[in-house]
């Protein structure tokens, strides 16, 4: 049996309780299409296909791409899909239509996690093609993608997801449910995706750049955030139309207080 890859961040999740439960909470359904992200030997792949659902897996390991197809080769082609592909550079709608898989699908996935964020902004781009998400992922991760205001889990990831997903965390997995066994604990966490933002956004670049300013300069006031990256402006006005001190700090912001703060310093740019 082929040894995980260290360079690829390769951890495979073996507990079959865990991968049982995985599949209940993700209310996999016999017939409907799961879309799943490096699923390395195949353990989940496993449990998914035992509940009759049919599968797409992105693997970029040819060596794994191998054994899932020799270990699944009955069902290659029909109920399973393997795509040898970097998941992130994949472009996911031409290969859906490909195989005739018909969108929104369910993705379930035990993902790598040192690309979480970039595999979460793809999901993100992509969200008109799913319905809901399941992934496991750091225990740590999970904390900011349902953080509050003014918590130190709480940043840019946090209201970025907020826009687009309603999140939750599942359950806890303990890092000896993993071999080789990671230095971390992981958790697994449903992303719905919504129908609308949660607030009316008027200009949403300019927002997500806004709060990506305001953290990137983390415990900086915001009079000196906005004054760093836009100049000197009208500070005064700009709290009394949008009702925010400027003397608070980015991470004390909801995301409703970042688009009135978004939208007021956008009206006095033009101006």
């Amino acid at each position: 049996m082929k040894k995980p890859r260290s360079k690829l961040g390769q951890v495979f999740l073996k507990d079959k309780n865990i991968l049982d439960k995985i599949v209940r909470y993700a209310g996999v359904r016999e017939g409907e299409w799961i879309l799943e992200i490096g699923p390395g030997r195949g353990a989940l792949t496993e449990f998914l296909l035992m509940r009759g659902a049919n599968l797409i897996a992105f693997e970029i390991d040819p060596k794994l791409v191998s054994e899932l197809k020799k270990r699944y080769g009955l069902l290659i082609g029909d109920r399973l899909i393997v795509v040898e592909e970097d998941f992130l550079k994949a472009d996911l709608k031409e290969k859906l239509k490909e195989h005739g898989i018909p969108a929104p699908l369910k993705v379930v996935s035990n993902i790598p996690y040192y690309i979480t964020t970039p595999i979460l902004e793809k999901l993100i781009r992509d969200r008109e093609l799913f319905s809901e998400i399941y992934l496991t992922i750091q225990k740590e991760v999970a904390r900011r993608l349902v953080a509050s205001p003014d918590t130190s889990e709480y940043g840019s990831l946090t209201l970025y997801l907020a826009m687009f997903f309603d999140i939750e965390v599942l359950f806890n997995i303990p890092k000896t449910c993993f071999r080789p066994i990671p230095k971390v604990d992981s958790a697994f966490v449903k992303m719905r995706v919504r129908e609308k933002p949660p607030i009316e956004v008027s200009d949403p670049k300019f927002l997500e750049k806004l709060i990506r300013f305001s953290f990137g300069g983390r415990r900086k006031k915001l009079k000196t955030v906005l004054k760093h990256n836009f100049g000197k402006l009208e500070f005064d006005k700009i709290e009394s139309e949008s009702g925010i001190s400027l003397d608070r700090r980015g991470e004390t912001l909801s995301l409703e207080e970042f688009e009135k703060l978004a939208r007021t310093v956008k009206d006095h740019l033009k101006k």
